[in-house]
């Protein structure tokens, strides 16, 4: 079958069964309501509170995001984050905490948690997740579960705000729901009625979260266009002095060369997105178009701004200083986060450890010699980012050697370590370019490896076998309920898992 004819068959067929499911959700309600009248009031969040120990969540965001959201009882919602490791109980960590710093979370005899509660809590370094109920709010594991998986392709995409939110709203959406409400109470025929108004509601969630992506892309995209156009005659200027006898300048001046086309065609794109209806922005052809012009403008600005910077630093105009910092920023930061990286590797030797420690004294004075040696002119900007990409080569091949160390230290089979490696390597391809930096822009993705993408991707290697190993030795459950070994007798509703 042709894929016009297929395509003209699928999607009437998608919105026939979206009207049955809205249609049999109707039906549904209506015995409901002979049975009890109207329902119950629905209402925002009673009180909010956040502690944010990993300091991930956009706060104005999460507070309105909460007041769109609907319970059926009026319940204290908490949203608590903390970076961890894989390994550790995330159950456990957050009743440590409750227990020391927040003991009205817990119930008056200290066994559950208190009445009214509703706790989703985070670890985005151990890529840990769970969710936790007062014990008149609690629901089963199950239903635990499925609160967690709807917060999974936002977690994810490490939008860690929207998790908390999406989380929140499945929760919200399942506590204390009216018995006729519960998508078992039905028998027969009136199961499959209930079952239809399900089917519809999840799949308008999942088209509202999906908008609610696009819209956020499609604004990341207008920013970043709306700065490169601003931009737009300055940074023609500064590409026609970039000296092109300069190695680096050559190869910014080729990296330039398609600026102006990719620039028209995310004018088109600009216009042409900016008159598709909101509401038809889940589509998957649209969010696919967004996702490459938000990519393309990002990528606009970020060439821009080293050509500003190239231009500068190369003919050593006034402000080729702060250009030059521009360019060391990446290695700085790297050199910040050594310490980060080799504390507490107990299973490592000193001979595995040492390389790195001893890097940072040696590569922090190299980077003060650089910055002498051009303000002497002893260096050129050629020769300076000449012995910089060096130094940035030199701790990739240390990260190398590293990684190799920590995965044959923490793996225990083949299967182990290759996820292990997968997930640093996809980290490394994918980590973000520095805005200004030369390097960043004539090499390829992943060409340096940078410490934070080093450490996001180990952390998420660590996870998911982790996530393995509890799957593995557990075939009933992918949740962890228990408290740890200082829990105690407590046994308040909740779990967590890893994503």
């Amino acid at each position: 079958m042709p894929t016009d004819t297929v395509r003209g068959v699928i999607r009437p067929v998608t919105g026939w069964w979206l009207a049955l499911g809205l249609f049999l959700g109707l039906l549904a309600a209506v015995p409901a309501a002979l049975l009890t009248g109207a329902g119950p009031a629905l209402a925002a969040p009673e009180r909010v509170e956040l502690t944010d120990g990993a300091g991930v969540i956009h706060e104005p965001t999460l507070r309105e995001g909460l007041t769109e959201i609907d319970f059926h009882e009026p319940t204290t919602v908490v949203i608590w984050t903390q970076p961890g490791e894989a390994e550790s109980n995330l159950n456990e960590r957050l009743l440590s905490d409750a227990r020391e710093n927040h003991p009205e979370w817990i119930s008056d005899d200290g066994q559950k948690w208190a009445d009214g509660l509703f706790i989703y809590a985070l670890d985005p370094q151990g890529r840990l997740q769970g969710v936790y109920f007062g014990e008149d709010r609690k629901v089963g594991l199950s239903t635990q579960e499925e609160v967690l998986e709807d917060a999974v392709d936002s977690l994810e995409e490490a939008n860690w705000t929207q998790a908390a939110l999406d989380a929140t709203q499945s929760a919200a959406a399942v506590m204390n729901r009216p018995w006729y409400q519960h998508p078992g109470i039905w028998a027969g025929g009136i199961i499959a009625v209930i079952m239809g108004g399900i089917f519809g509601g999840a799949v308008v969630a999942s088209r509202k979260r999906q908008r609610r992506q696009a819209e956020a892309d499609l604004e990341r995209g207008n920013r970043a266009f709306t700065n490169v156009s601003t931009d737009l005659e300055a940074t023609e200027l500064n590409a026609n002095t970039v000296p092109e006898d300069s190695r680096y300048g050559a190869q910014v001046l080729e990296r330039y060369r398609t600026f102006h086309e990719r620039y028209l065609e995310a004018a088109r794109e600009n216009d042409r997105l900016a008159g598709i209806p909101a509401k038809q922005l889940h589509r998957k052809e649209h969010r696919r178009a967004i996702t490459h012009y938000r990519d393309t403008t990002e990528e606009l600005d970020q060439l821009d701004d080293t050509v500003a910077s190239t231009n500068t630093l190369l003919n050593q105009y006034p402000g080729w200083p702060e250009a030059w910092d521009l360019q060391t920023a990446p290695m700085r930061e790297d050199l910040g986060r050594i310490d980060e990286l080799v504390s507490g590797q107990s299973k490592l030797s000193a001979d595995q450890l040492t390389p790195l420690r001893s890097f940072k004294p040696e590569a922090e004075r190299e980077l003060e010699q650089l910055g002498a040696g051009m303000q002497t002119g002893e260096l050129t900007a050629d020769d300076a980012l000449d012995r910089l990409a060096a130094l940035r080569s030199r701790l990739t091949e240390l990260l190398e050697q590293y990684s190799a160390a920590q995965i044959n230290a923490f793996a225990t089979s083949d299967a182990e370590r290759s996820t292990l490696e997968q997930e640093m390597r996809r980290e490394r391809n994918r980590a973000s370019r520095r805005p200004g930096s030369i390097l960043d822009t004539v090499h390829q993705p992943g060409w340096f490896w940078t410490a934070t993408a080093y450490s996001i991707g180990y952390s998420s290697g660590q996870s998911s076998v982790a996530q393995a190993r509890e799957q593995a030795a557990s075939s009933s459950s992918g949740s962890t309920t228990g408290y740890g070994s200082s829990g105690g007798s407590f046994s308040g509703a909740g779990s967590s898992s890893s994503f």
